[in-house]
């Protein structure tokens, strides 16, 4: 079994359900057990946003970070992905350039300008059990590439689905439906 933490999962054209079209997750776990990622590219637009920025106290940074759909799985659970300069209580190191921490401590910190340079403030999470995500591979569903150091925090959302694609030389609207075995 491959292992893909720090990869990118590129959401195919035919997925075209709500959740993970056009979508980029980053995969910070990938195991025997099933895999865990965080969508990068989609922040929330919704009313609500001031409210969770309001209750999360994120309100009172400069500037208000965006909230990003991270995926289905406990959307009420905030997650922070950000750059290794900064660690915490229960930071979690991806990469030697990606962390992941979800305590709230890190709040603070970021109010205090003692936290992470670059972060992603995230609800959710995507997830697979065990097999899912590489049956969903096998399937077409996903293009799976190594993360690229600086991709997540200096990419424009609009373009970090198709960007990432252009890193297989090809052009991801081409591509129409899954494929099939001959």
């Amino acid at each position: 079994m491959n292992n893909y933490s720090n990869h990118f999962l590129i959401a195919m054209p035919h997925m075209t359900d709500g959740i993970f079209r056009q979508g980029l997750v980053y995969l910070c776990d990938h195991d025997g057990t099933g895999a865990m990622g965080l969508m990068i590219n989609k922040p929330m637009m919704t009313d609500k946003v001031e409210d969770i920025l309001k209750q999360t106290q994120l309100d009172k940074a400069n500037p208000h970070p965006h909230v990003y759909f991270g995926g289905p799985v406990r959307i009420e659970q905030g997650l922070f992905l950000h750059d290794h300069s900064y660690t915490i209580d229960g930071t979690v190191a991806i990469s030697d350039d990606i962390s992941l921490t979800v305590n709230p401590g890190i709040i603070d910190d970021i109010l205090y300008g003692k936290g992470p340079r670059n972060f992603q403030f995230t609800l959710g999470y995507s997830g697979w059990d065990a097999g899912q995500l590489e049956r969903e591979i096998e399937n077409g569903d996903w293009l799976v590439m190594p993360a690229i150091p600086g991709f997540i925090f200096k990419t424009p959302d609009s373009k970090k689905w198709k960007t990432a694609a252009s890193h297989f030389g090809i052009d991801i609207l081409d591509f129409s439906g899954p494929s099939g075995m001959a």
